[in-house]
């Protein structure tokens, strides 16, 4: 069985952000986040490159770290279609990114999955526009 959140809120401050070469996607998105002073936000829109690429796909926990389901694109250049996600606070308190994107490859072929962290540097600049959650009560359901 699985657990849905519910969670009520609503939008706040939007921040455009721009990453610059070398910097890596995730951290990148969740360090521009904690100097803005957002916690909880969902990626609105983005475009940018990326020098390599490192994916995941599936479900599950090899899913979640990479493992045998992982897509690894060696650039350099490798375009991102589209970026969807959210950030919220991990356990540390500070903004954890989970992103999931379409990119093109050198070669152009068209593939998704979830951004592993630490593993997605930029290539010229990715710029992309967050809008921050503003969370009242959040509860499961079954």
């Amino acid at each position: 069985m699985s657990t849905t959140r519910i969670e009520r809120g609503s939008f706040g401050r939007s921040a455009v952000i721009r990453l610059r070469p070398n910097e890596d996607l995730i951290e990148g998105v969740e360090q521009a986040c904690l100097e803005s002073g957002i916690s909880h936000a969902v990626v609105r829109s983005a475009v940018g490159s990326l020098v390599d690429a490192v994916l995941a796909y599936g479900v599950g926990p090899k899913a979640s770290q990479g493992d045998e389901n992982t897509i690894v694109e060696k650039g350099p250049g490798v375009e991102i279609l589209t970026l969807t996600g959210e950030l919220a606070p991990g356990e540390d308190g500070r903004p954890k990114a989970d992103l999931r994107g379409t990119i093109s490859t050198p070669d152009a072929r068209v593939l998704g999955g979830r951004f592993l962290p630490g593993r997605n540097s930029i290539c010229i600049t990715l710029e992309l526009v967050i809008q921050e959650w503003l969370p009242e009560t959040a509860t499961l359901q079954p």
